[in-house]
């Protein structure tokens, strides 16, 4: 004959308040993300990303994106209108303002591209600005300098200190996918 013998106790659970740093640990983390980011009714925005952190309980409110991000400004079919990526962004909330660092590359509906390595985005005053080098390619021409402003659709921009201007011949230009590279002339 076979006895078993079964004993209950009380469990408990304790569960414990740690507090945490709101300025150092996000109130969300989100891997591999992509979102459509909408304002008064109509899509604007894709953002994709590796890592985003949200800091919504911060002193100052803000996301980071420190494995790069890229957005995307949609028009009303979805299609890509222009694009910045970066290595980095660091977003403030209250001011609607975007840091941009590392690699930043804005390519504008046009073919219009601005390389820098940071890039501050204004969302209130619609503008973009940077005090760092600025490399931009518009109209057959490469302009580069330092001190760079312009609005968000990069039709009206400004250069503090301009370091170079180089006419492109497009005519020397290789065919996309000919693998042929040729020397850029200036003029």
């Amino acid at each position: 004959m076979v006895m078993a013998v079964i004993s209950c106790k009380e469990s408990s659970t304790t569960i414990e308040d740690h507090a945490t740093d709101p300025e150092v640990v996000p109130t969300m983390t989100t891997t591999d993300v992509q979102t459509i980011i909408s304002d008064s009714g109509h899509t604007r925005y894709r953002i994709v990303a590796k890592l985003w952190n949200m800091y919504e309980e911060a002193q100052v409110p803000h996301w980071t994106f420190p494995k790069g991000v890229t957005c995307e400004e949609l028009d009303g079919n979805f299609k890509t209108m222009s694009t910045i990526k970066c290595d980095s962004a660091y977003f403030d909330k209250d001011k609607s303002l975007w840091t941009l660092t590392g690699n930043v590359r804005m390519t504008t509906a046009t073919g219009d591209v601005v390389l820098t390595d940071e890039l501050m985005w204004d969302q209130h005053a619609h503008r973009l600005y940077s005090d760092a080098f600025i490399h931009i390619e518009k109209q057959g021409r490469i302009i580069e300098g330092y001190g760079y402003e312009s609005n968000e659709q990069l039709t009206t921009y400004e250069l503090r200190q301009v370091e170079a201007i180089f006419p492109i011949d497009e005519r020397r230009m290789p065919h996309p996918g000919s693998g042929n590279r040729a020397p850029m002339t200036m003029q």
